[in-house]
């Protein structure tokens, strides 16, 4: 996504080592398996995500993927079991590796779209229609996240019993269909994440996390 990629990958990464997972994470604020920092520069680029997919005693792996590296390297894996698509500003991108083209933009951040397992999934901000765009070119399911539960689209996919993650008042919602199902209030976050009215892009994050750890 064009912002919040270094959020999501380190809550993912904690939501899996409360999971009991040995938990490699490569993003912009270093490299870590487990609590442990092995890098503190950069690390959301290919060689790192390779490291941490050659390590032995990492579980599960979490690779922040940005535009540049997506066009400089190319993904380090295949295939992948979750991938998240956190938002887009097609501007933010304009300029860099020949794109300059909201259309140019798409066919990128697709990428992380087009690798998801069968059995896997796709986490999509159902808000952003170019990220709604993206859902049928997944070969797995698609969960949604969204501040406005009442969104045309998840409303739609929600009837279908699919799966998304919402935000109802001040509770964080996992819902699967008429299914719904209370994970936390945006209180109980607020100390760790600086979460107010103002922060709807921190709430867009935890939301994206939460519909991943499904």
């Amino acid at each position: 996504g064009s912002t919040g990629k270094t959020t999501v990958a380190r809550l993912v990464a904690h939501l899996l080592m409360l999971a009991g997972k040995r938990t490699g994470l490569a993003c912009s604020s270093g490299l870590y398996v487990d609590r442990r920092c092995l890098d503190r520069q950069d690390s959301a680029h290919w060689n790192a995500a390779h490291r941490l997919l050659m390590n032995r005693v990492v579980e599960a792996a979490v690779l922040e993927n940005g535009t540049d590296s997506l066009l400089g390297d190319g993904l380090a894996y295949d295939r992948c079991q979750v991938g998240i698509v956190t938002n887009v500003d097609p501007s933010r991108h304009f300029g860099r590796y020949d794109v300059h083209t909201p259309e140019q933009v798409f066919t990128v951040l697709r990428t992380q779209v087009d690798v998801i397992l069968p059995n896997g999934a796709a986490v999509l901000n159902a808000s952003q229609p170019m990220l709604v765009d993206m859902a049928p070119l997944c070969d797995g399911e698609v969960i949604y996240f969204a501040r406005d539960g009442q969104l045309p689209v998840v409303v739609a996919h929600l009837a279908e019993n699919k799966r998304a993650v919402l935000l109802r008042g001040r509770e964080l919602v996992a819902a699967r269909g008429s299914q719904e199902t209370v994970v936390t209030k945006l209180e109980s976050m607020s100390l760790a994440l600086s979460l107010n009215g103002d922060n709807d892009w921190q709430i867009d994050n935890v939301l994206a996390a939460t519909a991943a750890a499904m």
